[in-house]
């Protein structure tokens, strides 16, 4: 995994954005006893897969690199409507 964070040129926040899913993922679970916990999580969480996708096409991967970024991007939109709705 290493090896991807170089290759995406992310290798110095590397710790920075494992962080950051780490407390996206909290926050979703926290997120089930406070509302508004889960739809900021999910919200940040979604931005971050939104911008693996685009890098993702920056970079030109393949399919199949490209769709796991792409369904917690979705997954994450959905947690987020049903959240605010």
């Amino acid at each position: 995994m290493i090896s991807e964070y170089e290759r995406w040129g992310y290798q110095n926040q590397r710790l920075i954005l494992c962080s950051c899913q780490i407390s996206g993922g909290l926050g979703l679970l926290i997120g089930l006893a406070f509302p508004l916990m889960l739809s900021l999580a999910s919200f940040l969480l979604m931005c971050m897969m939104i911008v693996a996708v685009l890098l993702r096409f920056r970079l030109k991967d393949k399919l199949v690199q490209k769709l796991p970024a792409f369904f917690y991007a979705l997954l994450n939109l959905f947690i987020f409507i049903a959240s605010v709705a």
